[in-house]
């Protein structure tokens, strides 16, 4: 069987690739993709394959449609905005959980023996659904952020994670290094103001380390919520407090994500300032 693997270009998506390829038989070709390029692709690829497996990003109603009459489809998925794609009995849909770790569980209830992964999807769950409760998460996204998909990929489909090595802790170390000193100098520059809804949010020109430098300015309470400006890649990211919804924000402009981090692109934007604000709707 050939099967088509598409799943998001982060460290999410990454976590459901390596499930993916690692258990399921089969020739399997994994290609991770951004919201903006995925229907395109499906539209000119799917036709070579027999099954259509799709993680950790979601295609629009009317392409599962067509793809749901003319191959066997798994779609696993946990944002909000992919909650209508439930209404296809082969969606599996929680927003509670990470892809990777939905995955797992998909695997291990069709009786793969995956468990030698549980601490790796539950690692990728702590950082990517911002709980932040395990020591190691964060690392974990710094060594994605400097190996890459590709590494990573092949990292972890030779070997399940239990720790890290003393390679990947010295690279770890020296990326914390460089991210702080990131930190200290961005924090120089950013702007803090009140939005439409009374909400305190601040705003920075951010190029690198947006999670990373999202969560250092609600941890000092600084404010509600951070809106990340990513000017090379003309990017948003969005990081909140716990109680503060900021998803919204992004669906409003063709983005999506969660409650407390979300993203979206902005398109022939010239970041002026108070345009991106404007844009977003927070002023």
């Amino acid at each position: 069987m050939q099967t088509l693997h598409i799943s998001h270009n982060d460290l999410d998506g990454l976590g459901c690739g390596v499930l993916i390829k690692k258990f399921l038989s089969g020739s399997i070709k994994t290609v991770y993709l951004g919201y903006d390029d995925i229907d395109n692709y499906i539209e000119e690829n799917y036709q070579y394959y027999d099954r259509i497996i799709i993680t950790d990003v979601s295609p629009l109603y009317g392409t599962v449609e067509m793809l749901a009459g003319e191959k066997d489809v798994l779609i696993i998925d946990h944002h909000a905005s992919s909650e209508a794609l439930k209404d296809f009995h082969f969606t599996h849909h929680d927003i509670t959980k990470c892809a990777t770790l939905l995955t797992y569980e998909y695997l291990l209830n069709e009786g793969y023996k995956v468990e030698e992964y549980e601490e790796f999807a539950s690692c990728i769950n702590d950082v990517d659904m911002w709980f932040l409760k395990r020591d190691d998460s964060l690392k974990m996204s710094v060594l994605f952020n400097q190996m890459g998909i590709s590494r990573m990929e092949e990292r972890f489909l030779n070997n399940s994670y239990h720790s890290f090595t003393d390679t990947e802790k010295l690279i770890i170390t020296l990326e914390e290094e460089r991210r702080d000193n990131y930190i200290k100098k961005a924090m120089r520059n950013i702007v803090t103001m009140k939005d439409v809804s009374g909400y305190t949010f601040t705003a920075v020109f951010a190029e690198s380390y947006a999670s990373e430098l999202g969560n250092y300015i609600i941890s000092e309470d600084i404010s509600d919520y951070v809106i990340l400006i990513n000017a090379q890649s003309k990017k948003i990211s969005l990081r909140s407090r716990k109680d503060v919804d900021i998803r919204t924000i992004a669906e409003n402009n063709g983005g999506g994500g969660h409650k407390n981090a979300a993203a979206f692109s902005i398109k022939n934007e010239d970041f002026d300032l108070n345009n991106i604000l404007r844009n977003a709707g927070v002023i």
